[in-house]
């Protein structure tokens, strides 16, 4: 199976929230949950609201940074690189995610000019010290090394993230066209009445169905019947290239049209086989019957 791929979820900043969210809590689980600081948490020192800040401020708020540009390097890397499509076979699939990796060992000299600068100001200013900067701020192998795991996780969750829900949808589009098709098959009878009784009757018999009176009804080359559903509930339940809707009141079986022949004001005589019956179409109308008429004739 081939799958089409779009990277729209990249540009959501719900996606961006919860994935530094989710970033920011498993790094500080490990930090704060680790044995070595069992008694920083219950010391004097310790303040959940200083806590909160430096969470929500100096690792979320600045981490948000980390994550957009990440994000937007993966957008622009498929665009260059095409990844629009994938086979959904386990070699396809392992070659689709290692084509990320030299983005993903890449993306901190990306982003690390812009988030490790911000936390550099906000722990500094107004005290702006170069040395201080270069030498814990700056690029390093200490903070690569650090970011790079992270990266890792980030970049590989947020793909196949994508991956699934690219599937889920183009799976339910999938079922929902194939469900159109069914109940279109299904359609080949209505249920009717005459002046007898109930009964089904055959779409294909139906010449056209017309709004008369306040009521619906369908006629053949034998009789005329009642139906229940309106004109624009049958134009959705019918076969769209057997029956088209050519005014207001009126759909009629395309295979029972006879001719069309300019009429005035840019409107359109259409004439049915078998009857004398005339109807009245706009020129848009026209160009609707024509179009069918030739995919019909090329297919």
């Amino acid at each position: 199976m081939q799958l089409s791929l779009n990277y729209n979820l990249l540009k959501s900043w719900k996606a961006i929230a919860l994935t530094t969210f989710s970033l920011i809590l498993v790094y500080q689980a490990a930090v704060y949950l680790h044995p070595a600081n069992a008694e920083w948490i219950g010391s004097d020192s310790f303040s959940f609201v200083n806590l909160l800040r430096f969470l929500f401020i100096d690792q979320f708020l600045i981490e948000c940074i980390t994550v957009t540009i990440l994000f937007a390097s993966i957008r622009f890397y498929v665009h260059n690189l095409k990844l629009t499509e994938v086979q959904l076979r386990t070699s396809n699939l392992a070659l689709y995610e290692l084509k990320f990796l030299p983005l993903f060992l890449f993306a901190f000299f990306l982003f690390a000019p812009f988030t490790l600068t911000t936390r550099y100001l906000l722990h500094t200013l107004p005290d702006l010290d170069s040395a201080i900067y270069f030498g814990q701020y700056f690029y390093s192998a200490k903070l690569y090394f650090t970011y790079l795991p992270f990266v890792l996780l980030i970049g590989y969750l947020i793909i196949n993230v994508n991956l699934i829900k690219n599937y889920n949808e183009q799976l339910g589009k999938t079922k929902e066209d194939l469900n159109l098709t069914k109940t279109k098959k299904k359609k080949d009878r209505l249920w009717a009445t005459d002046e007898f009784g109930e009964l089904f009757l055959e779409v294909d018999k139906i010449l056209w169905i017309e709004r008369v009176e306040r009521k619906t009804i369908a006629v053949t080359s034998e009789d005329k019947y009642r139906l229940k559903e309106n004109i624009s509930q049958l134009e959705q339940k019918l076969d769209e290239s057997q029956f088209i809707r050519i005014n207001r009141g009126a759909l009629i079986n395309l295979s029972y049209l006879l001719n069309y022949s300019f009429w005035e004001n840019d409107k359109y005589v259409v004439r049915i086989k078998d009857s004398d019956k005339e109807f009245i179409m706009s020129r848009k109308r026209l160009q609707q019957i024509k179009h069918l008429l030739l995919e019909q004739r090329t297919s």
